[in-house]
């Protein structure tokens, strides 16, 4: 199991796959979400500005965030915690090159898709339809936060 935190958010594999985070961007134009001047540049009294929505729960800026996930492997998770409420869209694409498999004149594509819900990513790996177990492969994923 591997974990990387950036930003507030922390990204936790199921597995072996290693995280780095190549890309992290607010998508409230405008605003550097590492910058927090305003909080303490504004006249008056206001103590650490904070909206809450009704129920209570702070609701993040949406963020776009690029992953690259080494050795991910089929059925493996990768859940999001922290600075986030819910992964909004995301694209998924395996990151690797096509090899010949000299055994039996194929190619083996490495295979990849992807399913959300909430903050869990599940991940799909195939390198070829021989029905092989601990396909793995590197990804980029792309996700959209909340």
């Amino acid at each position: 199991m591997a974990t990387t935190t950036h930003r507030g958010i922390t990204y936790t594999t199921s597995g072996s796959a290693t995280i780095t985070v190549d890309l992290d961007l607010p998508l409230q134009a405008g605003v550097d979400q590492d910058d927090t001047t305003w909080l303490t540049s504004y006249p008056g009294a206001l103590t650490s500005f904070a909206a809450r929505q009704s129920d209570g729960s702070n609701r993040m800026q949406p963020r776009m965030v690029c992953l690259q996930l080494g050795d991910l492997a089929d059925a493996e998770t990768l859940t999001l915690s922290g600075d986030c409420n819910v992964i909004l869209t995301h694209i998924s694409n395996a990151n690797e090159s096509v090899t010949a498999d000299v055994s039996n004149n194929h190619h083996r594509h490495p295979l990849l898709s992807t399913a959300i819900s909430g903050l869990v990513m599940t991940a799909t790996c195939k390198r070829s339809d021989d029905g092989a177990t601990g396909d793995t492969t590197d990804a980029l994923v792309w996700l959209v936060v909340a």
